[in-house]
């Protein structure tokens, strides 16, 4: 669990974007995963000039967690939660059981910078985390996307947080972007029920995906379960009331080949598209994470 480069960068665009920092509960108690230049360097992006040894503090005042950081971002309280004292949390709370009353509606941004996958009952953490947002306040969360199968329990689709950070559940996905742990490019992704279509990628290095979501209103969270925006489709599509034929999705020239020849034929596709397009255009649009604007 921790803040690093990436996380950081989210961290910087989500308060320029409007995020309120006032009142913070991490997921975790997060660490600074970076360097002090690193730091330094990513603040000036974004316009916020410290010298070296104010930079240095922020790694030292909290022994290396990122309270002095949030505070930076406009903290006047920072909170975390853990379901183990061993980090030093505020609060030790297992978020697969349901959220204690008294934490419900008292932030104005619950940031989760890599707790989610590793917490095995999903749905009820995520619930936790947005009941604690207030009215008006945020969800932010930094998590793992593809390639890092292994990390935790999880890797998490952009499909899943456009559905639960759902208006039905009184929630507005303000920012949802996908970036590549070892490169400098940030992509803005769609919502697969906009673009009528799945939101797939298919890279060699490890993808983070990060979310700011704003509470628009105070409803029941999770009060029936998500479905996949596509499947609702060929549910309700008039068109598609009666079964498909076996094998009509499959390609005609799979279907004629035979099998060793067909997988050699659709490994050699993958690997062009993860060198030639990893991140299909209509669902992923390139994106400067330091000019993003509200």
């Amino acid at each position: 669990m921790g803040i690093d480069a990436k996380g950081m960068q989210f961290l910087l665009a989500a308060r320029r974007l409007g995020v309120s920092f006032e009142r913070t509960t991490t997921i975790g108690r997060q660490r600074l995963y970076l360097t002090p230049s690193w730091l330094r360097n990513g603040l000036r992006v974004f316009g916020m000039e410290l010298d070296p040894q104010a930079v240095t503090r922020l790694f030292e005042d909290s022994g290396g967690f990122a309270e002095p950081l949030l505070t930076l971002l406009g903290a006047k309280q920072v909170c975390s939660l853990d379901a183990s004292a061993y980090e030093g949390a505020s609060h030790v709370v297992d978020l697969n059981q349901p959220l204690p009353a008294e934490l419900e509606g008292t932030c104005t941004a619950v940031v989760d910078a890599g707790s989610l996958e590793h917490v095995f009952d999903f749905p009820t953490a995520i619930s936790n985390c947005m009941r604690m947002v207030a009215l008006d306040g945020h969800l932010v969360v930094v998590t793992v996307a593809n390639n890092m199968a292994g990390h935790g329990f999880y890797q998490f689709s952009p499909e899943l947080f456009y559905r639960v950070l759902s208006e039905e559940n009184g929630f507005r996905i303000e920012r949802m972007l996908v970036t590549e742990f070892s490169s400098k490019r940030w992509y803005e992704v769609a919502d697969p029920a906009a673009i009528r279509d799945r939101a797939q990628l298919r890279t060699f290095r490890p993808v983070y995906l990060c979310v700011a979501a704003r509470r628009t209103a105070v409803r029941p969270v999770l009060a029936t379960s998500p479905q996949q925006s596509d499947y609702v489709v060929k549910w309700t599509d008039k068109g598609m009331s009666t079964p498909q034929s076996r094998g009509t999705e499959l390609h005609p020239i799979e279907q004629r080949l035979p099998l060793t020849l067909a997988m050699e034929m659709r490994s050699l596709y993958h690997l062009a598209q993860a060198l030639v397009l990893p991140f299909d255009r209509r669902a992923f649009r390139r994106v400067d994470i330091a000019d993003l604007r509200d």
